[in-house]
């Protein structure tokens, strides 16, 4: 998912396929849903269709960075991303604690193809730290996530990915019983006749 129209074609289908696992009569439902883009694609709708949480990797990743730093940095692949995050940064009230969102200007599809690929994320978000004086870094990308661990080392400070840190939230909520608010605001849908 590249921008804005990607995101609004993404987000029909996961309330489409979400709404398809519910509506199964069976055991296998999932017990919670993990949004893997870090636009966070389709999540107020998909937290409205389903009382299970829904987590998304964007999300996760900076509530988990507010918990080891005071100012992180987002690197993300592309340029056009930068806007569609900063928005979610200020909606979710880490305008404080976000330092700053850069792009290593990079399609998705090449972060894993690139044999240079790694090195330019590594030069982007160096510079980046610096310029920002970020305390810990997040991948604002999935497809960053084969890296964590190798970019941590290498930045000598906590690397957060927002895939693995909604798999545990998304755990936590469940050994804690918990479900999304159907009070108001993620409501059930009302129906509506054709």
């Amino acid at each position: 998912i590249e921008g804005y129209s990607d995101g609004a074609k993404a987000a029909f289908y996961v309330v489409q396929l979400i709404e398809d696992l519910e509506a199964r009569k069976d055991t296998s439902n999932p017990e919670a849903y993990i949004i893997a883009c870090f636009d966070d694609t389709g999540l107020d709708a998909a937290r409205e269709i389903t009382d299970r949480p829904v987590l998304g990797i964007g999300q996760a990743a900076m509530q988990g960075a507010t918990f080891l730093c005071y100012q992180f940095c987002i690197i993300t692949a592309m340029d056009r991303s930068v806007p569609i995050l900063q928005r979610n940064v200020n909606s979710y009230g880490y305008t404080q604690q976000c330092a700053g969102v850069f792009a290593a200007n990079m399609p998705v599809l090449a972060l894993k193809e690139d044999p240079e690929g790694y090195r330019k994320v590594l030069n982007v978000a160096r510079e980046s730290l610096i310029k920002s004086q970020g305390e810990a870094l997040v991948l604002g990308c999935a497809g960053l996530s084969h890296w964590t661990e190798r970019l941590s080392k290498d930045l000598s400070m906590p690397v957060l990915d927002g895939v693995k840190l909604a798999i545990k939230f998304a755990q936590v909520l469940l050994d804690l019983k918990l479900t999304t608010s159907k009070v108001n605001s993620y409501r059930f849908p009302e129906k509506k006749s054709s």
